[in-house]
């Protein structure tokens, strides 16, 4: 019970809380007491003012002439009260259990009778504690940093031939890769070290980083396959530059896409020519791609290549090699280079009969070099389902069209004249036609962006396609339109730049019979 002020002039018992008190106070003072506690007071003579804490109730005014009767129950209250009060002292009271007996350093600096002979004390399990790591909250802006760096990891880029009725189960994006046969090699003008002088720059030499700034460039934007051999840039295999080489760095350093990577098995009698020891047998072929994985820094390659050549061993060698190449996952396709309608089909019944299918047939053709088409070696690999890709497509750059009998230097200023004027004047029928092909091109693909872009509604964009095309892109798109995948070299940026400028349009069946009669009269040293 709680008392505010005592004023009473006589002897008074009250009941605070739970202690139990008998004072003597002033007459003219008033009591405050709450309700819920009774108060025993013997005649108190002055006025007392009793309220409820909780609830508002009527205040009860007691005179000098009231009497007050106190019943048996409030002595009840009162005791169990003081009995509580009596509970809660002895509790307090009780003593804490007793702790255990303090240990001094003396005790605990080193166990005497701990048996440590047979515990390894080099391989100790880790310590982990259970408190878990705290890291600071991120801001927003650390937030949005972090969102921006995970798309970032993810390139997409558009495969304009998803479509592409394939040869067989390898598809190739855009039915475009690159080749890679300059990579390391010094006398295509490769430089080792990290920077070029201004001899250098002029002279066309290029460093380890350019390759990585054109193959980056190629991947992100869906040009995914690459061609390699243990052959490109053998001379500075040991000092790991060779074009394997340097294109399992192009990997480690872009893991942002998934390359195709094709690689060929050396010429034997090139390799060995070159101190690489004899090759023959089935073994040699399984040894030669671990090699080719081992610089590639990889576990396997998309595409393994065996060339044409003569090759020491049963006739059954090279099949049995590939076969067995799969068998242990170092390739998941298989496929040949410069073999004729008779060996590939002959190739192709031998991985059949174990079990595998022959997947590509690699050979040159361009605008100005069209023996596989005449000799129908591309219509023999549509037939049995294999992909015709065709290297050098733009036949060294005499396919560019950039050359001419009154254009010797390709429009360079002071520089030297690659071919001489009789190969220029002999295809100056090819050469013109391609410029008209090219204008023609032009006009086609501008209006066809006018019209595509009218059919959207406002706010969308239309493909971004390149419309000013030259007549190197020209020679590339000419090749996948006869049906085979070219893969021209790209040393630098500008160059896989041009080559990216080839996605998204084709030439028409209008615009390949003009150059195939342009090529056709030039072969035949005919006049247009």
């Amino acid at each position: 019970m709680m008392v505010d002020r005592m004023f009473m002039g006589g002897l008074v018992m009250l009941a605070a809380g739970s202690h139990l008190s008998l004072g003597f106070v002033p007459r003219e003072t008033p009591l405050v007491v709450p309700v819920a506690s009774r108060v025993h007071l013997e005649k108190a003579g002055a006025m007392c003012t009793v309220r409820r804490p909780l609830k508002k109730t009527p205040i009860i005014r007691m005179s000098d002439d009231d009497d007050f009767d106190f019943g048996d129950d409030d002595d009840d209250a009162l005791s169990k009260l003081i009995g509580k009060r009596d509970v809660i002292r002895s509790t307090k009271k009780e003593a804490p259990p007793p702790s255990e007996k303090p240990v001094s350093d003396e005790e605990i600096t080193e166990p005497k009778d701990l048996d440590v002979g047979d515990l390894d004390l080099e391989n100790l399990p880790e310590f982990k504690t259970k408190r878990p790591m705290r890291t600071p909250k991120k801001s927003k802006e650390d937030e949005k940093k972090d969102d921006a760096v995970d798309e970032d990891d993810t390139i997409n880029y558009i495969d304009y031939m998803a479509d592409y009725d394939d040869e067989n189960e390898f598809h190739i994006p855009n039915r475009i890769g690159f080749g890679t046969a300059a990579w390391g090699n010094e006398r295509k003008g490769f430089k080792v070290g990290k920077k070029l002088k201004k001899k250098d720059i002029k002279a066309g030499r290029y460093l380890a980083g350019d390759l990585q700034l054109s193959y980056d460039t190629l991947m992100e934007s869906g040009i995914v396959f690459v061609d390699t051999s243990e052959s490109y840039g053998r001379a500075l295999e040991k000092k790991s530059l060779s074009s394997e080489h340097i294109v399992g760095r192009c990997v480690d350093e872009n893991a942002r896409v998934d390359p195709l990577v094709a690689s060929t098995f050396a010429n034997p009698w090139m390799h060995l020519l070159e101190g690489g020891g004899v090759r023959f047998g089935r073994r040699g072929v399984v040894n030669a791609l671990e090699q080719t994985c081992e610089r590639l820094g990889v576990s396997g390659v998309e595409l393994y290549q065996v060339p044409a050549a003569l090759y020491l061993g049963f006739p059954n060698a090279l099949a049995d090699g590939l076969s067995e190449c799969l068998d242990k996952g170092l390739c998941n396709y298989v496929g040949v280079c410069n073999m004729g309608k008779l060996r590939m089909r002959s190739m192709a019944k031998k991985m059949e009969r174990r079990g595998a299918s022959l997947t590509s047939n690699q050979f040159k053709f361009s605008l100005t070099n069209r023996k596989a088409w005449k000799s129908g070696l591309i219509g023999a690999c549509k037939d049995i389902g294999v992909i015709p890709i065709a290297h050098t497509p733009l036949d060294g750059g005499l396919a560019t069209g950039v050359y001419s009998s009154t254009n010797p230097s390709g429009g360079k200023a002071g520089g030297k004249f690659p071919y001489e004027l009789k190969t220029l004047n002999k295809w100056q029928p090819l050469t013109s036609m391609m410029q008209t092909v090219q204008s023609k091109v032009k006009t086609r693909l501008e209006r066809e962006k006018r019209d595509e872009q009218s059919r959207y509604k406002r706010g969308a964009q239309p493909r971004d396609i390149n419309t000013d095309v030259t007549t190197t892109q020209i020679a590339i798109n000419y090749v996948v339109a006869k049906g085979c995948v070219p893969i021209p070299g790209v040393k630098t940026v500008a160059q896989a730049e041009e080559v990216l400028g080839c996605l998204g349009w084709g030439l028409n069946d209008e615009e390949v019979q003009l150059l195939d009669s342009a090529a056709d009269a030039s072969e035949k040293g005919i006049k247009l």
